[in-house]
């Protein structure tokens, strides 16, 4: 009984979700996106525990070189940005390889094709920034059938199907995380580029890295599969324009250098990978995630 109330639910939400959609992809882009700062502005005043992580993140990072009220602002303004980008996802299939172009620059193509050219593969350490979820279109246009990511999948099989259709449009393929490992080997092994997205808290198992100044649990998995495969490092994000178009940085590949201390090496490239993303936070702060519990897991004492 309990299993057929929960596949209720679950095709009820599908449904929503598609219906929600459809009817996004027939706006305007400008009342669509008027529309979803709307929603980011809405989940701002009703998701109090977000609202309250966000802040609580731009105190560690800022504390008194901003006031309270800037901090508010940037608050809001991260929510909005994660509101236009749930309708920019919903209009995804409105994109194509030709077109996505309209709506996309893209800044260092060549150092994604100097790596590969190696033969390694390539890892991609990608941060929730701007419209990450573009990030999957834009790399599979860039290299048709040789772009992967790592991605979480969803309870909801019905959800996670409409999600992931998305996101593997344009050619990427993702990968399952409890597979990421083994694919990830078999896809670099192909010269293939895996992306992964590296920036949020790690848990114990995590490096612990400085990050915006504190102590944080960081992503293991893309330092330690270049360290042990040679496979080269690229830092890749999108940036959200005031017209709301987007810019797709991509930067030289960082080739790992092993020395005879492996753990410092992974934190040494993690740590690379997350100055780079941090540079951007500065410049960008409305962009950046705030509202995950970015700094939860702390080192023993």
């Amino acid at each position: 009984m309990h299993r057929e109330r929960v596949r209720w639910q679950d095709r009820c939400v599908h449904g929503i979700v598609s219906m929600f959609g459809w009817w996004c992809r027939r706006l305007p882009k400008g009342w669509a996106l008027q529309f979803g700062s709307g929603v980011g502005m809405l989940c701002y005043y009703l998701i109090k525990k977000r609202r309250q992580i966000a802040l609580n993140n731009l105190q560690i990072v800022f504390g008194s070189d901003l006031t309270h009220a800037q901090r508010t602002e940037i608050c809001k303004a991260s929510f909005i940005n994660v509101g236009k980008t749930c309708i920019e996802f919903l209009r995804f299939p409105k994109l194509n390889t030709e077109n996505i172009w309209d709506e996309v620059t893209v800044e260092g193509a060549e150092n994604l094709h100097t790596a590969l050219a190696a033969g390694k593969g390539a890892i991609v350490f990608l941060p929730h920034f701007g419209n990450w979820e573009l990030l999957s279109l834009v790399y599979g246009a860039l290299i048709p059938d040789r772009a992967k990511a790592i991605a979480f999948p969803l309870k909801n099989t019905r959800l996670n199907a409409y999600i992931w259709q998305r996101r593997e449009q344009m050619s990427l393929e993702l990968i399952p995380r409890k597979r990421a490992i083994r694919e990830t080997l078999r896809a670099l092994k192909k010269n293939e580029a895996v992306g992964f997205f590296a920036d949020q808290n790690a848990g114990p198992e995590g490096v612990f890295v400085n990050f915006l100044g504190k102590s944080a649990s960081a992503v293991r998995g893309p330092a330690t599969l270049a360290l042990k495969t040679g496979a080269p490092l690229i830092f890749s994000l999108s940036i959200r324009h005031p017209d709301d178009r987007h810019h797709v940085y991509i930067s030289p590949p960082t080739h790992p250098n092993p020395s005879d201390d492996f753990e410092r090496d992974v934190e040494t490239y993690t740590t690379q990978m997350l100055k780079q993303l941090e540079a951007y936070i500065h410049k960008y702060p409305e962009q950046w995630l705030w509202l995950h519990n970015r700094w939860k897991t702390q080192p023993h004492p």
